[in-house]
């Protein structure tokens, strides 16, 4: 037998449309899952990163000290010390350095290894925070048509 389904109103859902609160927990959502990523020694494909060259093992053990040196976008400190959210408004987030002199060492960096970016992982971490978000957004978002 079919299911018949029967309508008591019709209407439809409003654009989602987040406030900043909501844009700025999921910036920051994102920013602490790559400097997470960072310090786990991986790339943005969520591989391990590779060494770094044997010129710069030596020029980060001085700065840094002893040990095993890795990739970690932490040579000096400027790139990660500086890497913020941004911007969250709009439907827009955008995370990158706050100076000049750390943008300009976040894309020399990202020249050697592909760093700066979101790893598979990461995506649907930031996919499900912000279908949380959404799913808030859409217990108020059915619109009835009066008719």
């Amino acid at each position: 037998m079919p299911v018949k389904i029967k309508l008591k109103k019709s209407g439809h859902i409003k654009k989602p449309k987040l406030d900043n609160g909501q844009m700025t927990r999921i910036g920051k959502d994102m920013v602490s899952k790559q400097l997470a990523r960072w310090a786990a020694h991986k790339n943005a494909s969520g591989n391990e990163a590779k060494p770094l060259g044997r010129k710069y093992v030596f020029i980060k053990k001085r700065i840094r000290g002893g040990g095993t040196q890795y990739r970690d976008n932490h040579l000096s400190g400027v790139l990660i010390e500086n890497f913020l959210l941004r911007k969250a408004i709009g439907n827009e987030i955008r995370a990158e350095n706050t100076s000049r002199i750390g943008r300009e060492h976040a894309r020399g960096a990202d020249k050697y290894e592909h760093m700066i970016g979101f790893s598979g992982p990461e995506q649907s971490a930031v996919l499900k925070n912000a279908q949380n978000e959404y799913g808030q957004y859409l217990k108020s978002a059915w619109i009835p048509l009066n008719g």
